[in-house]
């Protein structure tokens, strides 16, 4: 397994224990390559999260380490195209989103490459195929996953309308990790006393009339999982709940801020910066990702947002226990 090429350090201890200063030629720059499968607020916070955890650790981008960042937009064909390059050319590759994770590594074991994976805003590493476990990977990829608090965001939209009998669940029927999460939904919503009515989308042509159609056969709220399409197109959603005032509980903020109504959700800025954390015990300390548990933010972090314009417009009035949560 080939070494990170180590960068010229300066002898200098004025660093006080801190990363000496780096001798700033392209041959010492360690290569990342970072593959965004799309778009979208949650996976450009996780990206910005994990390159300022390197910057705090010592590797700048064009100083210690060179980044190459593509963004295929979703398009597996060009997905799969930069998966091989970013493989072939990098000693370590960031995948944020399960599709780019799943690219990564297939492209990984078609190179028979020997280059270390992260991936990030992976719902399901282990159902994904990624890894072998959570707490041990086992291969040559691991990183940081970013499941919801399913259980929870049911039993929030319980809080908001204490009177709902019938609960949506829409999400995109090629995202197995929005699958994962809309089956841990209706599980749940069943468990306290909810109908649930189930529709899927196939891709961005779809989704407003199949979020009326939801509605129509009874929906009084839509819940929307951390799905990449629906959160990319959030607002093809939203201009018909909206308009037949049904609330939306969204996987996660920033589909919120795009136009959801409601969620309990994760920080993905510091989901990305816990990756970052984890490229530096790989870079500096020579940590092999087969022996890196996959990690999780702590729920401690999960916070509610709510889209207040959303809300008067929709007409709910928002309980004080919900209120007094309610992230600044």
């Amino acid at each position: 397994m080939k070494m990170f090429k180590k960068i010229c350090m300066s002898l200098s201890l004025a660093s006080l224990g801190l990363f000496a200063t780096s001798c700033n030629t392209s041959s010492d720059q360690i290569k990342i390559g970072v593959l965004q499968l799309a778009t979208h607020g949650a996976l450009d916070q996780a990206y910005a999260g994990f390159k300022d955890a390197l910057a705090s650790g010592g590797f700048v981008d064009g100083k210690q380490i060179k980044i190459t960042f593509q963004n295929p937009e979703g398009q597996d064909s060009d997905m799969s195209t930069m998966a091989k390059s970013l493989v072939r050319d990098n000693e370590l590759v960031l995948a944020i989103a399960t599709p780019a994770a799943v690219a990564v590594q297939t492209a990984a074991k078609a190179q028979n490459s020997d280059a270390k994976i992260l991936f990030t805003a992976v719902t399901d590493p282990v159902d994904a195929g990624l890894v072998s476990s959570n707490e041990a990977p086992g291969g040559n990829i691991t990183g940081t996953n970013d499941m919801n608090p399913v259980v929870q965001q049911i039993d929030l939209v319980k809080e908001l309308i204490p009177s709902i009998k019938t609960l949506g669940i829409l999400y995109t029927i090629s995202e197995e990790n929005s699958k994962v999460q809309a089956e841990l939904a209706q599980a749940r919503a069943e468990a306290v006393g909810l109908n649930v009515i189930v529709a899927t989308v196939v891709d961005a042509t779809d989704i407003s009339s199949t979020t009326r159609k939801l509605i129509n056969d009874g929906a009084e709220v839509i819940y929307i999982p951390t799905d990449n399409n629906l959160a990319k197109n959030i607002p093809s959603v939203t201009n018909v709940s909206d308009d037949l005032k049904v609330v939306t509980m969204c996987g996660e903020g920033n589909m919120v801020t795009a136009g959801g109504t409601i969620t309990l959700g994760i920080d993905y800025y510091k989901l990305g910066k816990l990756t970052g954390e984890m490229a530096i015990e790989i870079i500096k300390n020579g940590k092999s990702p087969a022996t890196m548990p996959v990690l999780s933010l702590p729920d401690t972090q999960y916070s509610i947002s709510i889209d207040d314009e959303a809300i008067e417009q929709i007409g709910i009035v928002v309980p004080d226990s919900i209120k007094s949560r309610i992230s600044e």
